[in-house]
């Protein structure tokens, strides 16, 4: 089955040296639902960062991606990932951090998903494409299914360990809260003020931290985590660093 990229994220230049970014035709942040794309085939944000940064406790060596998908999702609603679609990272192994950008897709890490079952988990297959080689599973390291965490119930939020090779995996994917900030009323009053003043510049700008109002506090997203150790990524090629960047596609 042939499948046609319909969405694709901000790319990031990441890690493991700096960040920057790379434009391309992309579903940024949010970009509504039509009658071709529901919601959960919108993608928001794309976050990577090295896991000991943000965990001291951690071990060092592994990346976390972090996908947000479903915008705009209420509270205490269930949302699922569609069953018909490959939700994927995308990743250009790079030597240095001043390489050029290239978008060769070097790395993909796909996550397909089930219908939910009864209590509302969906079964994931996680497979990585690395340089011409593809490695998936669909069962987690212990046995059994990998599951997302769904709404209902107290169960303590699911993170599946994932034997791909010779490397473990470990992914979570369900409802989290929108971790964007943006001040959006301001922004338009911003964007005002400035087409008014052109050409010169306008006098209205950002509001300080404690009195901007963040437009997705509240809402929720599904989101795809994965922690992924960099040798994986980097399949002997020495790369240190990676160009990524995000998307969803469903069936052609």
């Amino acid at each position: 089955m042939s499948f046609q990229k319909i969405l694709a994220g901000l790319a990031t230049l990441l890690l493991v040296g700096a960040l920057g970014w790379v434009g391309l035709h992309a579903s940024d942040h949010d970009d509504g639902e039509t009658d071709l794309k529901s919601r959960s085939l919108n993608l928001t944000d794309l976050y990577v960062f090295r896991e000991n940064d943000q965990d001291t406790g951690s071990a060092a060596g592994n990346l976390v991606f972090v996908m947000g998908t479903n915008p705009r999702s209420v509270a205490r609603q269930q949302y699922y990932f569609s069953s018909n679609a490959r939700y994927e990272f995308h990743l250009t192994q790079q030597t240095a951090n001043t390489a050029s950008v290239t978008g060769k897709d070097d790395v993909t890490l796909r996550f397909e998903f089930s219908a939910p079952d009864s209590t509302g988990k969906q079964a994931m297959t996680v497979t990585a494409l690395r340089n011409g080689s593809t490695v998936s599973a669909s069962t987690a390291a212990g046995g059994g299914p990998i599951l997302t965490t769904p709404l209902s119930g107290a169960a303590a939020p699911v993170t599946n360990s994932v034997t791909l090779g010779a490397a473990t995996v470990k992914v979570f994917a369900g409802l989290r809260e929108d971790p964007f900030f943006f001040d959006v009323e301001q922004y338009f009053r911003i964007r005002a003020d400035w087409r008014a003043a052109f050409p010169a510049s306008g006098t209205v700008g950002p509001r300080n931290a404690n009195t901007a109002v963040d437009f997705a506090k509240g809402y929720n997203v599904n989101a795809i985590v994965a922690s992924v150790p960099v040798s994986f990524l980097a399949n002997g090629t020495g790369a240190t660093t990676f160009d990524v960047w995000e998307t969803i596609s469903i069936p052609q």
